[in-house]
């Protein structure tokens, strides 16, 4: 006995979810990428083809510059107070310290990433007039928001005060620390002191910044929320070779852009975008309709946190996105129908359907063979 078992082609994607990768290309991944390693890691495993046609087009989620996002806020007016009560002490600035902190975005175009820093140096004199003493107190803070997904980042924290000295001499080696910091993350000297910029653009998202002096700075991020290239996993947080789940990664992706994928006659999976339906209307006719109900869509809130995966801290994108996936669902009727005679309708996702003057789009379609019936579940459009 010969014993056969055939898979539809997107079902092997579930069928091998241990599968891993190692995601590492400094530049990210297009959102087509994650499906095509995907698919050749599969390959890898089993002697198999499996073709795929990207049909994918970036959407947008335009955030305004007048409702720009607060993507980094550092406080620092902490860093300049005095003590209090003085005890008898004279406090004042030391001019070895930096009048006020510098701060900026960072591009880095080889890699075609952003990110924002933040530092400043701050020397408390303080003096006793009896008998006559001088003490001086150093203080360091900086900040490295490393941004992935656009607007996901990876913080790097640097916060020190030193004890009391008797000289300035005595806080060169917590100065040289903090100016090691930097560069130990890739930030020279002079690119803290000049090469820092207030403005930046990548892939043609906005970022900018704000300051209230002496308190804080901020980064803000305008323009498309939707990333151009994405980082999956959490090698680009620890640089460790750390293996992230294909089936993770993949159903990030399609959660973040709405996007769905499917097997078409051809033996292909498909990227798409759940919008882009066909121009063509199917006209069905009403002897082939089996049974239509229609209902007012009321949608489970989806499961935002899949974007977990991504690299750096996905909160913001999370809420945003969240919040976009509701509307497109919200403002949707559906149905569901069993419509009959397979060989009459060449029926397919996104196929715009005529059912009783109303049009719809597939989302979903099982094909029954025995009854020669599709069972259709579609947006009323």
């Amino acid at each position: 006995m010969l014993k056969i078992t055939c898979y539809d082609k997107i079902k092997l994607l579930s069928l091998f979810s241990d599968l891993t990768h190692y995601y590492s290309l400094t530049a990210g991944y297009q959102p087509q990428w994650i499906l095509g390693y995907f698919i050749q890691d599969i390959e890898q495993k089993i002697p198999i083809s499996i073709p795929y046609s990207n049909q994918f087009t970036l959407p947008t989620l335009n955030i305004s510059s007048d409702s720009a996002m607060t993507i980094a806020h550092i406080d620092f007016d902490d860093l300049i107070q005095f003590p209090n009560p003085t005890g008898g002490w004279t406090y004042s600035y030391d001019s070895s310290g930096w009048p006020g902190p510098f701060c900026g975005f960072r591009i880095d175009t080889v890699v075609n990433r952003i990110s924002f820093v933040f530092a400043y140096k701050k020397v408390i004199k303080a003096t006793y007039p009896n008998p006559a003493t001088t003490r001086y107190q150093g203080r360091y803070r900086g900040r490295i928001y490393k941004f992935f997904n656009n607007i996901c980042p990876v913080v790097i924290d640097y916060d020190e005060k030193t004890d009391w000295v008797e000289d300035l001499a005595s806080l060169e080696n917590a100065a040289n620390e903090f100016i090691g910091f930097y560069i130990e993350n890739g930030i020279s000297e002079s690119t803290l002191y000049t090469g820092l910029v207030s403005v930046g653009l990548i892939d043609g998202r906005s970022y900018g910044s704000s300051q209230y002096v002496n308190h804080w700075v901020e980064a803000h991020f305008h323009g498309n929320l939707f990333p151009a290239m994405l980082f999956p996993g959490k090698a680009y947080e620890n640089y460790n070779d750390e293996q992230t789940d294909n089936l993770k990664a993949l159903k990030a992706m399609l959660m973040l852009y709405n996007a769905t994928i499917f097997s078409d006659p051809e033996g292909r999976i498909v990227l798409k975008n759940k919008d882009a339906y066909t121009s063509a209307i199917i006209d069905i006719d009403a002897d082939d309709v089996v049974s239509l109900v229609n209902k007012r869509g009321n949608p489970e809130k989806p499961e935002i946190n899949c974007l977990d995966i991504l690299a750096g801290d996905t909160t913001q994108l999370q809420s945003r996105i969240k919040d976009y996936l509701i509307d497109f669902h919200d403002s949707k009727w559906s149905c569901e129908a069993v419509i009959d005679q397979l060989s009459k309708y060449n029926l397919s996702l996104q196929s715009k359907l005529r059912i009783q003057n109303n049009i719809y789009a597939i989302t979903e379609l099982e094909r029954n063979y025995i009854d020669d019936e599709y069972k259709v579940k579609a947006w009323l459009l």
